[in-house]
């Protein structure tokens, strides 16, 4: 009799939401994924039981799997040695709440945090855009913006576990998370028209010509094309890939950021850098937490 078929619970915590599914090797998933939304003005102990929930109805779905454990990828940043979730913007009310800890007294299991950015790339340099390639570099662009280094197969996590938390490198009036993130875009058009639209309403006035809508998204790209030089620049990859809710975008700032981002960075790497979207699709944020116990 064959055994039962190993898998871990992958999790993903972002601003907005939090989803959940049941992956196996090669970052396959096994029945359907759960989500349920956040409000990051919430109570911290309403979003813990809220996760609680989503995790019992996710563990009971996998009662016939090899469960190894529970990988959480988290908006940073973290202390990852630790478990605690440090001055997380997108989720204040969480602030110095020791997850891990937390997630592993409620259920008998395995449980490691990380980055959510870190999560979703590791999760690419190993099943995704990034497969069989030494050096990855990605980012995330959805409630907020994320950055990861997968060197040699290893997140680069730095001395303080914060490596990657470009958000809040300096850019123009504000810090690099105004112009470049999904609430960026929300907050750009406002600053344009006195209305506030979610990005995706924001692309589709885009599409149909809305000037106001394709500064926006010029804006949009001209940042990002910063934020990878700096990154490039410093960290060579062999490939970047970007991930993230706001790919679903890409149309209306790909072209720009890729012709700017390589005027931005050094000659050979302008030839030798490969700029991919991130192939997981979007169920890459519980793939990548996933992955973190699998592998």
């Amino acid at each position: 009799m064959m055994g039962r078929r190993k898998v871990a619970i992958g999790v993903d915590i972002g601003g907005t939401k939090i989803s959940a599914g049941i992956v196996g090797g090669e970052g396959l998933v096994y029945a359907s994924p759960r989500t349920i939304a956040t409000n990051p003005k919430e109570p911290g102990e309403v979003i813990i039981a809220n996760l609680f929930s989503l995790l019992k109805n996710i563990l009971a779905d996998a009662a016939d799997y090899d469960i190894q454990g529970i990988g959480i990828g988290c908006t940073g940043p973290l202390d990852i040695g630790k478990g605690i979730l440090l001055d997380v913007e997108n989720l204040p009310t969480l602030n110095y709440f020791p997850l891990k800890d937390t997630v592993e007294q409620a259920f008998p299991l395995r449980v490691i945090l990380d980055n959510d950015a870190n999560a979703l790339i590791y999760a690419e340099a190993l099943w995704g855009a990034g497969r069989n390639a030494g050096s990855v570099l990605g980012f995330t662009l959805g409630t907020g913006i994320g950055c990861a280094w997968i060197n040699g197969g290893k997140v680069w996590r730095g001395h303080s576990g914060c490596a990657g938390e470009v958000w809040t490198s300096p850019y123009k009036e504000g810090i690099l998370e105004d112009y470049v993130s999904g609430n960026a875009v929300t907050r750009l058009y406002k600053e344009y028209t006195k209305e506030e639209l979610p990005a995706y309403r924001i692309a589709e006035l885009a599409r149909s010509g809305d000037k106001m809508a394709l500064q926006v998204w010029d804006a949009f790209a001209q940042a990002l094309a910063h934020a990878l030089s700096w990154t490039v620049n410093i960290t060579d990859p062999e490939i970047v890939i970007i991930g993230g809710s706001v790919l679903k975008s890409s149309d209306l700032y790909w072209d720009k950021a890729e012709w700017l981002f390589r005027k931005f960075i050094c000659r050979s790497a302008a030839r030798h850098t490969t700029l991919l979207p991130a192939a997981l699709g979007d169920n890459a944020g519980f793939i990548g937490a996933a992955a973190l116990i699998l592998k």
